[in-house]
């Protein structure tokens, strides 16, 4: 690339950058999705000790504790209160790695990403030595977080464009929700990610308001979902978040990848060509988070819980060991 040619490459990339949507993973509803379902499945004394935290007429459900920890990124006062908080939303795992017998996706080393931070505020909910005030941002990042972890762009990248933030999108024309290059968006220039931040939402609730469909949802989860999915381990969710981005998000329904390119106006999603085929993981993701975000906080706040799963984890194992000696 020549010399002149490289340094326009560089301001388009600036422009772009400057224009991108922030990552904020879901937006509201989602959150308030997510955390919906949590409350169905917490314990009573979970819930007993979550109202002593969060207060007796709060839930957290309700966006200001959902979306807190959105909100605080860019706040001054926060940066310094808790350095580097915007890296905790995502983590960075390339789906252009090669997969091969060297193939592994590791999480920062120190902890500052989503893997880390989920289990960093989840030790310190359950911790008997953080003061109460401190405990209310524990349970605000562990909502927020446990919904981000699920958003499948926030476990993947591609070609550097920021978990899709940098892949234009033009128009969207869903059943229920739609937008085009008229639009005035809230987020600045629509992304494949601010997409499945928000678009994807708004076209799975259509006008149901975001609890309602987390009763829906909260209905449909099977006994066998539900003990699947309920576990601590929050590398596995991410890995399994960038696997669906890997071969799902990033692709259409018929295989082909979506475009790369950063430059507009992007591409044109239409319920035939991607949307209507990408509703069902929207659907599971919320799920999954919501089932995923009780255990956390049971497990935080329930002694008895975390005792009766470590019990029967210890008894599944030793069930397989007694199956691997008859054979």
């Amino acid at each position: 690339m020549k010399p002149t040619s490289l340094i326009l490459h560089f301001i388009l990339v600036l422009v772009l950058v400057g224009t991108a949507a922030p990552a904020l993973a879901w937006g509201p509803e989602g959150h308030e999705i997510i955390a919906a379902i949590a409350e169905s499945y917490l314990t009573p004394m979970a819930k007993e000790q979550l109202q002593a935290i969060i207060g007796s007429t709060k839930r957290i459900a309700d966006p200001e504790l959902s979306s807190w920890a959105d909100h605080i990124r860019y706040m001054k006062e926060y940066k310094s209160v808790y350095p580097g908080n915007g890296n905790w939303h995502f983590v960075d795992f390339n789906v252009t790695e090669r997969y091969d017998e060297n193939f592994e996706l590791r999480p920062d080393p120190n902890g500052n990403d989503v893997i880390g931070a989920i289990r960093r505020w989840t030790d310190e909910l359950a911790s008997n030595k953080i003061p109460l005030e401190h405990k209310l941002d524990a349970v605000r990042f562990v909502v927020h977080l446990v919904g981000d972890i699920h958003q499948p762009l926030h476990c993947a990248y591609r070609y550097g464009d920021m978990g899709g933030n940098m892949i234009p999108v033009h128009s969207f024309q869903g059943r229920n929700y739609s937008f085009d290059a008229e639009t005035m968006m809230d987020f600045g220039q629509p992304s494949i990610h601010s997409v499945w931040d928000e678009s994807m939402v708004y076209e799975l609730l259509g006008s149901t308001r975001p609890r309602i469909m987390a009763r829906k949802l909260q209905k449909e989860i099977t006994d066998d979902e539900f003990r699947k999915w309920s576990n601590d381990n929050i590398l596995q969710w991410a890995i399994d978040s960038y696997w669906r981005a890997r071969k799902e998000v990033y692709r259409w329904p018929n295989g082909d990848p979506l475009p790369w390119k950063w430059a507009r106006p992007g591409m044109d999603l239409t319920s035939e060509n991607y949307i209507d085929a990408r509703l069902p993981l929207v659907r599971e993701q919320l799920k999954k988070g919501g089932v995923r975000l009780a255990y956390m906080i049971n497990s935080a706040l329930d002694p008895d819980f975390l005792a009766e799963k470590t019990a029967a984890r210890q008894k599944s194992v030793e069930k397989a060991e007694e199956k691997a000696a008859e054979k």
